[in-house]
């Protein structure tokens, strides 16, 4: 009995370490499709929401580093769809100054397991057709974008 109770303590912590180790290296969810997107550098108003996008095209990614408008609307949409995901990470609100930087990657983590995505830090083409985003009138209601 005591053997397995330190077995299943041993286990759980084990995954617990998984969970919350990234790998310096990894690859983005989607492998190679999502490491070929461009990075998002502008937001669009897409199918009645505000996205961010490269020129005219969604299928972009954002990663920790990048510092444009493309990542101030995504901070946007989190805090406005996702305020209770960020709230009991305590990252809400989340400073929209257009940085990715920590406390953004963070956030979008949790806004991905929320969402049922991969949670790997990195908005890209998955991530965008899972999640939430501001609606272009002005917030609500949010919505899933193709």
């Amino acid at each position: 009995m005591l053997l397995r109770r330190i077995l299943t303590i041993f286990a759980l912590a084990t995954i617990a370490a998984a969970a919350t180790t990234t790998p310096v290296m990894a690859a983005p969810a989607g492998g190679v499709e999502a490491m070929a997107t461009s990075t998002c550098n502008k937001w669009i108003s897409y199918n009645g929401a505000d996205v961010p996008a490269y020129g005219s095209n969604v299928n972009c990614s954002l990663r920790r580093g990048n510092v444009n408008s493309a990542v101030f609307q995504l901070q946007v949409t989190m805090n406005v769809c996702y305020d209770l995901v960020l709230a009991i990470q305590g990252v809400y609100p989340l400073t929209a100054d257009s940085n990715f930087g920590p406390s953004t990657e963070k956030a979008l983590r949790a806004v991905q397991v929320s969402a049922g995505t991969t949670s790997d830090g990195v908005y890209g083409p998955n991530t965008r057709k899972a999640m939430l985003h501001q609606g272009s009138n002005g917030g609500w209601p949010c919505k899933r974008v193709p």
